[in-house]
C-alpha cells in the first residue's frame, strides 16, 4: 500500500478495510476478513465505523459495497471543512470579544476592591515573563528607558516575540538609551530589530540617565532595583505611574534621535547654508533643488531631531558636531 496521509476522522485499521474494500469486488465481510488477515468480529467493528461515515454500507445480501470516493470522501470533507469554518468563526468572535471581556472584569476589580498589590517584587529569572504578561494585556503607549543593553528581559525570545507584534498593533512605542551604547557592536542590529518593530529611538548622555524603567499604559511599571543581579519592582497605583510618564517626556524632551551613519552630504550642505542664514530660495538655487524640495527636507529633518523650529534644529545638529 502507498505511504498516504491517513484520512479525515479514519483510524488506521478503518482507512486499511476502506482501501481493501475499494480495490476489491463486491464480497461478503467474512471473506474481507479472509483476505486481510482480521477475524471477524473484528473486522465487524471497523465494518461499524465506516458505515457511520457513510463510506461503505452492506447490502440486505450481506456484501460490502462502497460509493465512488469522490462522492463520499468528498462529503466527509465538506462537512469537516464545514464545521471548521464554524470554529474559525467562534474564535473570532471570542477574540473579537476580548476587550468587553477585559472592561468587565476590570469593572468587577472596581467593585470588588484590588485583587492584586500595589507594588510587587520580581525576581531577575521572572522578568521577561512579567514583561510578555504586562505587554499583552496593556493598552496605550510603552516607553522604556535604558541604560544598558546586554542583559535584561528584552533579550528573552518570549518577549521578543511579542515586541515583534507591536508595530501591528500600532502601538507607540518610544525608547531612551545612553550615547555609550553606540559603541557596543551588538548595538546596531539590536536597534534596528527594535526600530523594525515600531520604535522611536533617542539618546542621552550616560550621566543624564540614573534609573531604568518600562511604563506599559497604565497598566503599570517595572523598575530595575541597583546593583548587579537586582531584583525589579513592578508598581501599578495610578499617581506613581502619573510620576513616571512626566519623568520620561522630560528625558525624551532633552534626549536626541541618532543621525543615520550614512546621512547625505546633501542633508549636511542644507544645514549647513541653513546655519549661514541662507532663505530656502537661495538654498534651492545653491544646491539645484526645487523649493518645496528644500522645505519638505527640512521638515524630515526637523522630525528626525525631534524638535519643532527651525533654531531648535540648528542647535540641536551644531551640538552633535554636525555643522560648526
Amino acid at each position: 500500500m502507498n505511504a498516504q496521509p491517513g484520512s479525515v476522522g479514519l483510524t488506521e485499521a478503518a482507512e486499511q478495510l476502506y482501501r481493501h474494500v475499494l480495490r476489491s469486488a463486491p464480497a461478503p465481510m467474512a471473506e474481507h476478513a479472509e483476505a486481510l488477515g482480521w477475524r471477524l468480529r473484528q473486522t465487524e467493528q471497523v465494518m461499524r465505523d465506516l458505515e457511520r461515515m457513510r463510506l461503505a454500507r452492506r447490502t440486505s445480501e450481506g456484501t460490502v459495497k462502497v460509493d465512488d470516493p469522490r462522492a463520499s470522501v468528498g462529503r466527509l470533507l465538506d462537512s469537516e471543512e464545514s464545521e471548521l469554518d464554524e470554529r474559525r468563526r467562534r474564535l473570532l468572535g471570542l477574540r473579537e470579544s476580548l476587550d468587553s471581556f477585559e472592561s468587565d472584569y476590570r469593572r468587577g476589580l472596581q467593585l470588588s476592591g484590588p485583587r492584586v498589590p500595589p507594588w510587587e517584587q520580581v525576581a531577575p529569572t521572572e522578568a521577561a515573563g512579567v514583561v510578555e504578561h504586562l505587554i499583552r494585556t496593556s493598552r496605550g503607549s510603552i516607553r522604556q528607558v535604558t541604560a544598558k543593553m546586554a542583559t535584561g528581559p528584552a533579550h528573552e525570545d518570549t518577549v521578543r516575540s511579542q515586541w515583534d507584534g507591536l508595530s501591528t498593533g500600532g502601538r507607540d512605542v518610544r525608547g531612551i538609551f545612553p550615547l555609550s551604547v553606540l559603541t557596543d557592536p551588538e548595538w546596531h542590529p539590536f536597534a534596528q530589530w527594535r526600530a523594525g518593530a515600531g520604535e522611536q529611538q533617542r539618546y542621552l548622555a550616560d550621566d543624564n540617565i540614573r534609573v531604568e524603567f518600562a511604563i506599559f499604559g497604565r497598566s503599570g511599571v517595572l523598575l530595575e532595583e541597583n546593583g548587579e543581579d537586582a531584583d525589579f519592582l513592578l508598581l501599578r497605583p495610578p499617581a506613581i505611574i502619573d510620576a513616571f510618564v512626566t519623568l520620561f517626556d522630560e528625558l525624551w524632551r532633552r534626549a536626541e534621535p541618532l543621525m543615520s551613519r550614512d546621512a547625505s552630504a546633501q542633508d549636511v550642505k542644507l544645514l549647513e547654508l541653513l546655519s549661514l542664514g541662507f532663505k530656502d530660495e537661495a538654498i534651492a538655487r545653491q544646491m539645484g533643488l526645487g523649493l518645496r524640495t528644500v522645505r519638505r527636507r527640512v521638515a524630515a529633518l526637523m522630525d528626525e531631531h525631534g524638535v519643532d523650529t527651525r533654531f531648535q534644529l540648528g542647535l540641536a545638529v551644531s551640538r552633535r558636531g554636525l555643522v560648526e
